[in-house]
C-alpha cells in the first residue's frame, strides 16, 4: 500500500439520508484515507436533526445566516466520527448552495467524493436523483455513490465489479488500489469483447485476482443474488457524454436498484 494522505470529501444536507455516508466510510474498511472533508451544504429551507434525541431545527436564515445551526449539526457530525475514530483528521466547509462544491474541488485535494442517496423507481432516477448528482459527476475524478439502505459487511470480500470498454487501462487498477481496498475484479463484458479482456488482463501485474463474465442478464443476476462478497460497481466516467448515458443502462442501474455503490472514475 502506497504511504500517502486519502482525502475524501462527504456530502450532507443536514438530512439522515446524507448521513448514511458516514458510517459507510468508517465501518466498511474498502477505503483508504486518513482525512475527511465535511461539505455541508446549508439550505434555507431544510431542516436537520440534532444529536440522537431527534429533535427537529430549523435554519434561522434571515437572524444569523444559518450560523447557529450549522455549528451544532458539524459538532454532532464530528462527535459521531471521533467515537468511532478519533484518529481521522477532520475539516469542514459549511455552504448555502452545491454550487460551491465544483469551486471547492477545484483546489484539486480530494481524492474521493462520497454522497448516498435513495433510488424509489427509475422515474425517481431519471427526472429527481440524476439531476441532484449531475453536477458532482461533472466536477469530480472520483466519486462513490451508494443507496442510503445499504448494510455494511465488514467481514466480506471486497468486490469491484466492471462493466469492461475499451477505455480501461492496467494503470487504473493501480489508481484504484491507491483509494480503494479491493480483494477481488469481477469484468463484465460484451461478446465482441472477450479479446480485448484477455489483453487487457495479460498486462496487468499478477497480485490482481479477476473473474470474467460475459454481460448478460442471467450472469448479472447471479452474480448479485449468489454473491457471498461486498460488491461495488465501477463506472467509467466520460466527460462528452451526458449523465445519464454515463450511468443509465440495465447493468447500472441493477446495482442502484439492488442496494450496490456505483464508484465512478474519470477516464
Amino acid at each position: 500500500m502506497i504511504d500517502k494522505k486519502n482525502k475524501i470529501l462527504v456530502l450532507l444536507d443536514g438530512s439522515e439520508e446524507s448521513e448514511k455516508s458516514l458510517d459507510f466510510i468508517i465501518d466498511s474498511k474498502i477505503l483508504i484515507f486518513d482525512q475527511i472533508v465535511l461539505f455541508f451544504i446549508l439550505n434555507p429551507f431544510n431542516p436537520v436533526t440534532k444529536g440522537q434525541d431527534k429533535e427537529v431545527l430549523y435554519n434561522d436564515f434571515v437572524h444569523d445566516h444559518g450560523k447557529r445551526l450549522a455549528t451544532l449539526y458539524i459538532e454532532k457530525i464530528e462527535n459521531h466520527i471521533n467515537s468511532k475514530n478519533s484518529g481521522i483528521e477532520l475539516s469542514h466547509n459549511i455552504v448555502n448552495s452545491k454550487d460551491n462544491l465544483e469551486r471547492r474541488l477545484s483546489l484539486g485535494d480530494v481524492d474521493l467524493t462520497i454522497c448516498s442517496m435513495s433510488i424509489s423507481n427509475n422515474l425517481d432516477f431519471i427526472f429527481n436523483k440524476s439531476k441532484n448528482i449531475n453536477f458532482l459527476l461533472e466536477s469530480s475524478r472520483r466519486i462513490l455513490i451508494f443507496p442510503s439502505n445499504y448494510e455494511v459487511f465488514s467481514e466480506k470480500k471486497n468486490n469491484l465489479i466492471i462493466n469492461f470498454n475499451e477505455s480501461i487501462k492496467p494503470k487504473d487498477f493501480i489508481d484504484i488500489e491507491n483509494i480503494l481496498q479491493i480483494d477481488k475484479f469481477t469484468i463484465l463484458y460484451s461478446k465482441n469483447e472477450k479479446g480485448s479482456v484477455g489483453k487487457l488482463l495479460e498486462n496487468i501485474e499478477k497480485k490482481f485476482q479477476f473473474e470474467i463474465f460475459e454481460n448478460n442478464k442471467t450472469n448479472i443476476k447471479t452474480i448479485w443474488n449468489t454473491s457471498k462478497d461486498f460488491n461495488l460497481f465501477w463506472q467509467g466516467l466520460h466527460r462528452k457524454n451526458s449523465f445519464i448515458n454515463n450511468i443509465f443502462d440495465s447493468s447500472r442501474f441493477y446495482s442502484l436498484s439492488n442496494n450496490t455503490p456505483i464508484f465512478f472514475r474519470a477516464s
